[in-house]
């Protein structure tokens, strides 16, 4: 399905990023729209207000966050039906990015209406330009899981990846998550963005461990990036492992199976590697 995204009369709803900190952040694109649709959809009633009236914008606010998704989606699609052009923010960033809007923005697709992203505030791209960490491939995660053996799974997984990783935390779970990075991924470097475009702005720069030393019950937002594995792969040793299971009475072609699947690596390689030594 293709769907032209101009502007229609009625039956837009706009995903409008609001500042993470400085007001000045703001698009002019987003100030107009604001202040033109008939009602606006955000993750805190009482945030949102409070923005709109330093922006002199007086504009019907309902909710929808994460504990009320459902109802705040037939409230949208009944608006919609009626015409009304609408708005949905969070308190602060890009709405559906770690945030609520999701559902909401699935079920107006699937009915047909006109959903049209403005581009704007995120505290993903400014931590990840100021980490002195490699930009060109990145992996965005998110928040890990609140379950500490769940996380330790998703960083098991992460930490495998050739890619830079940006993770958000919270500052409660944010001593905690940094042991677990050690544990997991070792003593990489790492950057960590704190209140971005706030008055108490920083970054921190250095290893992983220096980050533990550093961040001692300290408040804020915080945006971890990490850097990419960069561990070169032994296939030597792992096609010594695939020798020693065909000795054992294993086949080769499970052997290569097995220590491609354990170790997370190319099985053509190790498949390769075996032909040529066969010769």
């Amino acid at each position: 399905m293709v769907q032209k995204n101009y502007e229609r009369d009625s039956g837009n709803l706009y995903i409008v990023p609001t500042p993470i900190g400085n007001l000045k952040d703001i698009t002019y694109r987003a100030v107009q729209i604001l202040s033109s649709v008939d009602a606006i959809f955000a993750e805190d009633t009482r945030v949102t207000t409070q923005l709109l009236n330093n922006l002199n914008i007086s504009n019907k606010v309902f909710q929808c966050h994460k504990f009320n998704e459902v109802q705040a989606s037939k409230s949208v699609l009944k608006l919609l039906s009626e015409g009304k052009n609408l708005a949905i923010v969070t308190d602060r960033g890009t709405p559906l990015i770690s945030d609520p809007g999701s559902l909401v923005v699935n079920n107006v697709i699937k009915e047909g209406y006109n959903v049209i992203a403005l581009p704007g505030p995120s505290a993903l791209l400014p931590a990840l330009n100021m980490s002195n960490i490699s930009s060109e491939k990145f992996l965005f995660y998110g928040f890990l899981n609140s379950k500490e053996s769940k996380s330790l799974k998703e960083l098991e997984m992460l930490s495998k990846l050739k890619f830079t990783i940006v993770l958000y935390e919270a500052p409660h779970r944010l001593a905690k998550t940094l042991q677990n990075i050690y544990k997991i991924m070792g003593n990489r470097q790492i950057s960590i963005s704190r209140e971005i475009s706030k008055l108490h702005e920083e970054v921190f720069r250095g290893t992983v461990q220096e980050a533990i030393n550093y961040y001692v019950n300290i408040k804020g937002e915080f945006v971890i990036v990490i850097e990419k594995n960069n561990e070169e792969v032994d296939y030597e040793s792992l096609f010594l492992e695939v020798i020693d299971l065909i000795e054992d009475g294993v086949s080769s072609k499970d052997a290569i199976r097995d220590v491609a699947k354990k170790y997370d690596v190319s099985k053509n390689i190790l498949y390769n590697m075996y032909e040529e030594r066969k010769k």
